[in-house]
């Protein structure tokens, strides 16, 4: 293995860390609005280190912890919203000048209700609040509290651009809280989820066959083939 491409496991591998601290230890608040992240896509960029070129780099998405960014069509701040169903929200976390870093919220539980897709999210956070797309990017976002039992799982990013370089679009940077809403919700892509997840602990020794099955009719309602036959 090249160091550039295990520089670029170790950042996916932080990144995967910071993620699951994230949806496992805090809820998040605006104006007294609460939002619990449960399927998220991470998006970073920085110089030398980590380039995927799926990541938009507006300027909001850089030095501007606990803030939300609404996608726009230009890089610029004051480049216009992007319309229709497009747009989507971002959780931003980059503490740093020289760096994007923010989280697609895909889904969540927004003031008690699940909402899933990116554009519902933002849509039910206009809703709830009150607030227009400026207001909702000026608020300052509390992280509250919120401890979580439940796996985080992994996987690719889903609906990237074509122009996306095909080693950042394979890195697995969504990730799903399968807690007692996965069965229900709908997540897309959620069988894979499941047995990719399964397949790591059983591989692991983490778990055995039929606790792997288990879960798998636990999560998902019923019994994937591959788990059955693995």
């Amino acid at each position: 293995m090249d160091n550039k491409v295990h520089e670029n496991q170790d950042v996916i591998i932080r990144l995967q860390n910071e993620t699951k601290s994230l949806l496992l230890n805090y809820e998040l608040r605006l104006k007294g609005i609460s939002i619990i992240l449960k399927e998220i896509e991470v998006y970073f960029y920085k110089n030398e280190v980590f380039e995927d070129n799926s990541v938009h780099k507006n300027e909001l998405q850089k030095n501007h912890f606990g803030h939300l960014y609404i996608h726009r069509w230009g890089v610029k701040e004051s480049d216009s919203y992007k319309g229709g169903r497009y747009p989507g929200i971002d959780y931003v976390v980059s503490t740093k000048q020289d760096e994007y870093y923010s989280y697609l919220i895909r889904s969540a539980v927004v003031d008690g209700e699940i909402i899933v897709g990116p554009h519902k999210v933002l849509e039910a956070l206009k809703d709830k609040t009150q607030l227009s797309e400026k207001e909702i990017e000026e608020s300052q976002i509390e992280r509250i509290p919120h401890i979580s039992q439940s796996q985080v799982l992994f996987s690719k990013r889903i609906n990237l651009g074509k122009k996306v370089e095909e080693k950042y679009r394979n890195c697995r940077l969504r990730a799903v809280v399968c807690d007692e809403l996965f069965r229900n919700a709908k997540y897309p892509d959620k069988e894979n989820l499941v047995v990719d997840f399964l397949r790591g602990e059983l591989s692991q020794n983490k778990m055995d066959k039929k606790n792997a099955m288990e879960y798998a009719k636990e999560y998902l309602g019923y019994l994937p083939v591959v788990i059955r036959n693995n």
